[in-house]
């Protein structure tokens, strides 16, 4: 890791903590779904380093180690537990996030029982008020949420004008839903709903999406977003219609009839890439996770970015934007980005993944790719701002540390450097999704 005390380093981090950010992938709704934390505990591990602490857990029974996030356990009861694990993982990046919340939001430098009791005593202070004020200080100009598939009133809420958003929140279009890998009747009459239609056909129900991707567009939504990842494989077969109608027409004919995985892949791979020339009509560029996911106990080889190449040749007129650094297939994330003009790396969620992974990375990127393809931050976190706030934070750092290697290596001038900060950060998604600011 590079050494802080660096003049150069400081010099950099100096000007790269001024420069706003779009935030490129959210799953905030708004501060009224912000959660009503009572235990402090439980209000400073939510997501991510949560799954460090059940990584941690292999010695403790899970209906223990389930207390540590339910708010009707006392902390008291928690923190003998909640102690030893900490222990265990204070060194990760996640809990490096969790620091800096702990300094930044409520004004404590260590983990320790009675830091953790004054925490509880600031709770309250967590109004609407602190929600944006938390975003605007980081210098956070707009999110890219995607929510829409979440909402507690679902989609409908948002097609009718029910459910708005902040004025800083952009939505996307969250895909999976629309080809799920267990589909019924029900999934596909639910659609129907949306548009006040029963669907008898597989054309019907594909007629039905594109009018819910319109009228999405209309109310604001600006891409769409896919994270199939975290069920099944990224690699997209082409499939017939007329294949895939067979299994459409066979949940239609009997509500009581199902398909399962691996069953259904012929139908939800043809529906994907139905989907994907609606991207290209409607000119909505496409997120995709790839790589790590969230929680344990899953298999990272099924979301290789890798299966995407022949995706991403067939649909060359859609851009697409690949999560995650694809950790940890560094290699093959770079080569989709060298080799296809349509394709963008998006570093959210990265920086607090693997620090190292994403300063290579970033510093990767700039000898073999264009630096108009890659962006460089998402804080992937719910209703929770500080968390985000700390992301943004450690991300500022692994940038300066990044382009401080390749100053000091000779590859780049400082003020070429520095403009590949204000790219990443800021222009380069704000040309690719369209969002209509002024280049800084």
């Amino acid at each position: 890791m590079l050494n802080p005390n660096s003049p150069l380093y400081q010099r950099l981090l100096d000007r790269v903590q001024s420069l706003p950010v779009i935030d490129c992938h959210e799953h905030m709704t708004g501060p009224e779904a912000r959660p009503k934390y009572k235990e402090p505990i439980a209000a400073l591990i939510p997501g991510y380093v949560q799954h460090d602490l059940e990584s941690a857990a292999v010695d403790i029974p899970w209906k223990e180690l389930a207390k540590l996030w339910d708010e009707e356990v006392s902390t008291s009861e928690k923190w003998p537990l909640f102690e030893k694990l900490w222990q265990r993982v204070k060194h990760t990046a996640y809990a490096r996030m969790t620091k800096l919340v702990l300094e930044n939001t409520y004004g404590e430098k260590e983990m320790t029982r009675s830091a953790v009791d004054r925490v509880g005593e600031k709770l309250a202070q967590m109004d609407e008020a602190a929600y944006f004020r938390i975003i605007d200080a980081a210098n956070i100009q707009v999110m890219l949420v995607d929510v829409l598939g979440w909402l507690p009133q679902g989609l409908g809420s948002f097609l009718d004008g029910k459910k708005t958003f902040p004025a800083k929140w952009r939505p996307l279009i969250s895909l999976p839903g629309f080809h799920p890998i267990k589909p019924s009747w029900e999934t596909i009459q639910s659609t129907g709903v949306l548009v006040d239609r029963q669907i008898t056909s597989l054309d019907e129900y594909l007629e039905a999406v594109f009018t819910i991707f319109q009228r999405c567009i209309e109310k604001g939504a600006v891409g769409i977003k896919d994270q199939s990842a975290y069920e099944r494989i990224l690699a997209y077969d082409l499939v017939p219609q007329a294949e895939a109608e067979k299994y459409f027409n066979r949940l239609l004919v009997d509500p009581r009839n199902g398909l399962g995985w691996p069953e259904s892949k012929p139908l939800c791979d043809f529906l994907f890439h139905q989907f994907m020339r609606f991207a290209r009509e409607l000119k909505l560029p496409v997120q995709i996770h790839t790589g790590h996911m969230a929680g344990i106990y899953n298999r990272v080889d099924k979301t290789n970015a890798v299966y995407l190449a022949s995706v991403l040749e067939l649909h060359r007129d859609v851009r697409f934007d690949l999560f995650h650094g694809n950790w940890p297939y560094l290699g093959d994330l770079l080569f989709l980005g060298k080799n296809y003009p349509n394709v963008a790396l998006d570093l959210c969620w990265l920086h607090i993944i693997d620090p190292a992974y994403a300063i290579e990375l970033l510093e990767r990127a700039v000898l073999t790719m264009p630096a108009s393809k890659l962006h460089a931050f998402g804080g992937d976190f719910g209703d929770m701002p500080e968390f985000t706030a700390a992301h943004l934070q450690m991300a500022r750092q692994n940038i300066a540390a990044a382009l401080t290697g390749l100053v000091e290596g000779g590859w780049l001038e400082e003020e070429d450097a520095f403009q590949l900060a204000k790219d990443w950060l800021f222009n380069n998604p704000n040309q690719f999704f369209k969002l209509g600011f002024e280049p800084i």
